[in-house]
């Protein structure tokens, strides 16, 4: 997985960290977003969409391409607790008394995953 990041451009992972690419007009509001997750400035977004910046290894394009790669860890995270949660619930359909511990260790995979578990 690492290595298809390595291999993205950084258009590919400001696509991957704000979603689709703008429409006509949404273009400031998309990079204004971009550059606050990922930490640079509206300008050097600017510069990456408009590849202006072309070196892979600038720090900026390095930056996004973390924030995106962190993004999609957390969204595979939620799907991940979302699918231990399912599971505990039809296991609590079937019978709650019966399925009590593997309800109880589902649950908690599912809180420990999604961070909910932090206090």
């Amino acid at each position: 997985m690492l290595e298809k990041w390595s291999k993205m451009s950084a258009r590919e992972a400001m696509i991957a960290l704000a979603g689709r690419p703008p429409s006509h007009g949404e273009l400031s509001r998309w990079l204004s977003k971009i550059a606050k997750a990922s930490g640079i400035t509206f300008r050097t977004a600017r510069s990456l969409w408009l590849d202006e910046i072309k070196n892979p290894d600038h720090l900026a394009a390095q930056a996004v391409k973390r924030k995106a790669q962190i993004e999609e860890a957390r969204r595979d995270a939620e799907v991940v607790a979302n699918f231990f949660n399912s599971r505990a619930q039809a296991l609590a359909n079937i019978d709650a008394d019966f399925h009590r511990s593997e309800i109880d260790a589902f649950v908690d995979a599912a809180r420990a995953i999604s961070g909910r578990d932090r206090a």
